[in-house]
């Protein structure tokens, strides 16, 4: 495998961190719930898991799947197999042990390692080999190993071209998909430059953009706080206590984290970043976000785990007299971005068409390509989204398959989401496409404010009417909280049985 990226190769991820470690032996560098690590005490914890590891046949190149909760010693699990050249895969919470078996069986790794938290996954191993970080019944406990001679291995040189890391994709509408990176083109996604005071909040699950927040964090010489709590009172209450500079949550957390009744007496100040991810986050969304906050710290991405950040919205444009609130931002000038229209012919300024991607970071392939898997033979990446640049800004549409035509031209959910999201007595809404014989395109899930009134089903069909009339109709259901899936993205599965449920099988 090579790629037109791979050139000027300066090391491996992990041969970065541990340099960085060793530079912060006597500081602290991450902590979990349960304990604080400084750089020494760390990479004491990856040298022996390492050794360890070595002693139960994890080789260089062997693949290794680890089912992990959001701590330390999965941090330093991962990082000990890299440090031997094994490829590495957190693997997302599928659901069900039938949907993970599927998942593992289409990585297929040599080793799996499962923890206490996670003992119950031990049984998805099937014929790979089963090893723990701490007691599980039936693997190896890595931690009790003594690896004497059989630990010590020769010096492990990777290349540019090597694979590294396999990661999920968040895997919304099925089986999550799971891309393969170099080690260079991991590298670059990870590497951001030194960033000693940078103080990064981790509370969600490991398999997904997590894991590189944590790695990039590390090898700029930050602080990673791990937290397996998404409450927002956790957060808030980490936040504050820990000095956080620089948060990410899915959407729906965030909309639970601004809305949370100790916000208002929260001291925040320390907060340079808030990145929101995962949903489209409608204009009008926005808005009522930035209003709870109070402060300019917001940050709206588009990437995705198969290319990277591809583009960000931040500072001055994301703010409530910006005109860009509607857009993801400018695309990154070091990458690659073209819209295109159904013949692969890049479209004018302005025009919707299919986004393709091309970034030095990018993975290559999964590793069971689905047909139209997306990577195309000039080395770019077919998102599948829909979308526009315009002024030189990107804005996102949604996903092609979630498209419906009305009288009143094409509309994506997130149309209805900005219609829904205008109106006071709604706080949040998820729009879905509706299934096939439905009489509308799209259903909703909305959490209503405080202050809604009592007929508000009524009021916000004749809203629709005034303000949007091809979505007169709309069937919609009031919920407490949006239904969300292990990645904390809004649960499409869950909201159509509740919107729809006369077309739900069984």
């Amino acid at each position: 495998m090579t790629t037109s990226h791979e050139t000027g190769f300066d090391g491996s991820y992990i041969s970065a961190i541990a340099a960085r470690l060793d530079e912060n032996r006597d500081t602290v560098v991450l902590e979990d719930d349960d304990r604080i690590y400084s750089g020494k005490a760390l990479q004491d914890m990856i040298d022996h898991l390492d050794r360890a590891l070595w002693s139960q046949g994890v080789r260089p190149g062997d693949r290794v799947a680890l089912i992990a909760p959001i701590t330390a010693t999965a941090i330093a699990a991962r990082y000990a197999a890299s440090q031997i050249g094994a490829v590495t895969v957190f693997c997302p919470g599928a659901g069900t042990p039938e949907r993970l078996a599927v998942f593992l069986s289409r990585i297929a790794p040599s080793h799996v390692i499962v923890f206490p938290e996670t003992a119950d996954a031990v049984a998805a191993a099937g014929a790979s080999t089963a090893l723990s970080v701490g007691a599980v019944d039936g693997a190896v406990n890595l931690l009790a190993v003594q690896p004497g001679v059989d630990g010590v291995h020769p010096a492990v040189t990777v290349g540019a071209n090597d694979d590294c890391v396999v990661v999920a994709s968040g895997g919304t509408t099925g089986v999550s998909k799971a891309s393969i990176r170099s080690v260079g083109a991991y590298r670059r996604l990870v590497d951001l430059g030194s960033n000693p005071g940078r103080r990064q909040l981790v509370c969600t699950p490991l398999a997904y953009i997590a894991q590189t927040m944590v790695d990039a964090t590390l090898l700029g010489g930050g602080t990673v706080v791990l937290r397996r709590s998404a409450d927002p009172g956790v957060i808030i209450d980490t936040v504050q206590r820990r000095h956080i500079t620089h948060l990410t949550l899915v959407e729906p957390q965030l909309v639970e984290f601004a809305y949370d009744d100790t916000l208002s007496d929260a001291d925040l100040s320390s907060l340079i970043m808030l990145t929101h991810v995962g949903a489209d986050a409608a204009p009008a969304l926005r808005t009522k976000l930035l209003r709870r906050l109070g402060s300019p710290v917001l940050a709206k991405t588009y990437g995705a785990s198969e290319f990277g950040l591809a583009s960000i919205l931040a500072g001055p444009a994301y703010t409530l007299c910006s005109s860009h609130l509607a857009t993801a931002g400018r695309p990154r000038p070091d990458i690659g971005l073209r819209v295109v229209d159904d013949t692969g012919t890049p479209v004018r300024d302005g025009r919707s068409g299919f986004i393709e991607v091309d970034t030095p970071e990018q993975a290559y392939a999964y590793s069971v390509s689905p047909a139209n898997s997306g990577f195309l033979p000039d080395g770019w990446f077919h998102t599948g989204d829909v979308g526009l640049i315009h002024e030189g800004y990107l804005q996102i549409r949604g996903r092609a398959g979630d498209r419906r035509r009305t009288a009143r031209g094409d509309r994506f959910p997130v149309d209805l989401q900005q219609v829904l999201c205008s109106n006071p007595a709604v706080r949040y809404a998820v729009a879905i496409p509706a299934p096939a014989g439905a009489d509308q395109p799209f259903g909703a899930a909305i959490v209503l404010d405080a202050s809604s009134g009592e007929d508000v089903l009524t009021d916000l069909n004749a809203h629709l009417v005034a303000r949007a009339p091809e979505f007169a109709g709309t069937p919609i259901v009031i919920v407490d909280h949006v239904p969300t899936t292990e990645q904390g993205k809004p649960d499409r599965a869950v909201i159509s049985s509740l919107v729809f449920p006369s077309t739900q099988i069984g």
